[in-house]
């Protein structure tokens, strides 16, 4: 009961007291009132206290990097694994789609833990609304709707220009080819973003080794 509803009934008790004559009655009805009184001061003072403040431990939102994919003539497809995904409630499994980007959020409850993937340089545009996600066994399958029936290479930007890379066009033969592709790597590498950077580094350590490989001497 709040403390304004023991306030009136303590006053309609003290009204009543006031009215009879028979003295016990009286003593009852005034130390009833008494009572109520006490209880709506307390009542008053707890409101007065600050709520607890509630704790919430942070999320971990962990990048996904590994995914495989295929395509068909309608759609390019991305397969990432996670087990036991299929038992996951729909409102945690989310997929976004951009004209050249998709991102698969994934809510772990059983973890405490969000899984993220995310591409923003898809190499061609595809069409939004047409884009979908399928849940399967221990996986999610994204399917990204193109916008003709070419085949992609590869699914980055990234991807194609590492490739571009390895088969670099000279346009004089004077240029030294080494030097070229160095030059290109590096001004990539400082403008890429983490997938780029990530890449490079492993592209340029295949060469490395193909050129320290007694084959290539």
């Amino acid at each position: 009961m709040s403390a304004i509803s023991l306030r009136k009934d303590a006053d309609e008790l003290l009204r009543l007291a006031m009215l009879t004559e028979v003295e016990n009655v009286k003593r009852i009805l005034t130390s009833e009132a008494s009572r109520l009184v006490q209880a709506a001061e307390a009542e008053e003072k707890l409101s007065k206290v600050a709520p607890k403040k509630v704790v919430q431990i942070p999320q971990r939102t962990i990048k996904l990097q590994n995914y495989g994919w295929d395509q068909s003539d309608k759609f390019l497809k991305l397969y990432v694994t996670m087990e036991g995904v299929q038992n996951f409630p729909a409102a945690d499994i989310t997929a976004t789609f951009g004209e050249k980007s998709v991102q698969l959020l994934i809510h772990d409850g059983r973890k405490e833990s969000n899984y993220l993937l995310a591409i923003n340089n898809l190499l061609y545009p595809v069409i939004q609304a047409e884009s979908y996600h399928k849940v399967k066994s221990d996986m999610v399958i994204l399917f990204l709707k193109k916008t003709s029936t070419n085949t992609w290479p590869c699914v980055t930007e990234t991807e194609q220009k590492v490739k571009d890379l390895k088969t670099p066009k000279m346009d004089t033969q004077d240029e030294d080819p080494g030097a070229n592709l160095m030059n290109l790597m590096k001004q990539m590498y400082q403008d890429g973003d983490d997938n780029m950077k990530r890449t490079i580094a492993q592209a340029w350590t295949e060469a490395r080794d193909k050129k320290s490989s007694p084959d290539f001497l």
